[in-house]
């Protein structure tokens, strides 16, 4: 791997009890913080006919974007009039088959408009999709932007000596098992399709890449180049990736092409500015970050993507910058910052330049990335997994994701 000292101090963090705004009984969700009194009133009341798992899965959903004052009621004539806004609805259920039945709908209190009626028939066994996806029509309609709730998250962990890539839903439950090894695995990236993960492996006694196809499970090496083959992430078009290879002097970053390597493969230099440079991400608009040493300890820059006019992006920030990722829209970027030994998960503006931590009670944040609306950051801190809404004033400590290390995670590009 990279020689960056990216050594991280092991502490145990202290979570505050503060402002807990929902707590299933298992406790595998704690959301803390939300509900801020500036927000949409947004009233879940609970739908008729069931057993309170779909109000509460809607609540839970909706407190953990942070965007809004939600409060859950029995019925309807409890629904404090102060609510904006009242999603509520019927359950039927086919004694025979077993198939479920949604009729819902978003009501505007001040107007009494119905904003959004729909049904939705489905399955008892995939009723969670089901109310991901209704929550997403109901997001799009209160805020115009593309709701996140159906979409997935990756996450290498270790359990003992076996290490594990997992595929979940956004919130942590559905778990699945893409691969499972005793060789360490690391730098995880989906391409943009949602279909196909990148990471690295030391099966061989040294770091390769491998991209899995996600559904098949099958997968292939792109980058078995001589020396350390690390930190792979997908170009847009998910044609090629960038990676970091130590063929040549140092480490530095090339283009390869996504497919099975071979000893004709070729790797295309893009990034070769200090003695290590490594983790680009390629964002939409063309531009490139990554970490170099090029002022001495790890910055992070932005650069064109034939690799010219290399900027330090990471101003006024301390010494030690590293693992970014560009929202969607490229218009901002997340990446811990390490001051006083505490590493943070931050977020950059890049139009406006400001910067800010969004966990204030960290000590060992690793691995940010956006939400696919990048509304949301996933991270995880002492190997607890989180998400929290981009400005840190909503926090969701997922406890079903419990694993000894987390080494890595990132949420997928599309929803």
């Amino acid at each position: 791997m990279n020689k960056l000292n990216f050594a991280y101090s092991k502490k145990l963090m202290i979570l505050l009890s503060i402002s807990i705004g929902i707590a299933y009984a298992d406790q595998d969700i704690v959301i803390t913080g939300g509900n801020s009194a500036g927000n949409p009133k947004l009233a879940i009341v609970n739908f008729t006919g069931e057993d309170g798992s779909i109000s509460n899965e809607i609540t839970n959903d909706f407190k953990i974007t942070g965007e809004f004052n939600v409060s859950n009621y029995v019925s309807s004539d409890a629904v404090d009039s102060a609510a904006q806004y009242t999603i509520s609805g019927t359950v039927t259920t086919d004694p025979a088959t077993g198939q479920m039945q949604v009729q819902y709908q978003l009501i505007n209190n001040t107007t009494k408009e119905v904003l959004l009626s729909q049904t939705a028939g489905f399955s008892q066994a995939s009723q969670r999709k089901a109310i991901h996806t209704i929550d997403n029509n109901i997001y799009q309609k209160l805020t115009t932007t593309p709701g996140i709730f159906t979409s997935k998250i990756a996450l290498a962990t270790q359990q003992g000596n076996k290490y594990s890539i997992i595929i979940a839903d956004y919130d942590g439950y559905n778990q699945k098992t893409l691969i499972s090894t005793p060789h360490p695995i690391s730098s995880l990236a989906w391409d943009k399709t949602g279909k196909y993960i990148s990471y690295v492996t030391y099966e061989i006694g040294k770091p390769v890449v491998y991209v899995q196809n996600i559904a098949l499970g099958s997968r292939y090496v792109v980058a078995n180049f001589n020396g350390s083959n690390s930190s792979p992430n997908f170009v847009p078009n998910s044609q090629k990736l960038s990676v970091t290879l130590s063929k040549d002097y140092g480490s530095h970053i090339y283009l390869i092409n996504n497919k099975p390597y071979s000893s004709a493969s070729s790797a295309i230099p893009l990034i070769n500015f200090g003695t290590i440079d490594t983790e680009a991400d390629v964002g939409g608009t063309g531009k490139v970050i990554f970490t170099s040493d090029h002022d001495g300890g790890p910055q992070i820059f932005m650069s064109d993507l034939n690799g010219s006019t290399p900027t330090r992006v990471t101003k006024n920030l301390g010494n030690y910058n590293t693992t970014a990722r560009f929202s969607n829209d490229a218009s901002k970027i997340t990446f811990i910052n390490r001051n006083s030994g505490v590493l943070q998960a931050y977020v950059l503006d890049l139009v406006t330049q400001s910067a800010y931590p969004i966990n204030r009670n960290a000590t060992h944040d690793i691995a940010p990335s956006f939400s696919p609306n990048d509304k949301l950051v996933l991270f995880s801190s002492d190997d607890t997994v989180y998400i929290s809404n981009v400005t840190g004033t909503t926090q969701t400590q997922l406890n079903n994701l419990n694993f000894s290390k987390v080494i890595d995670q990132r949420w997928a590009r599309n929803n």
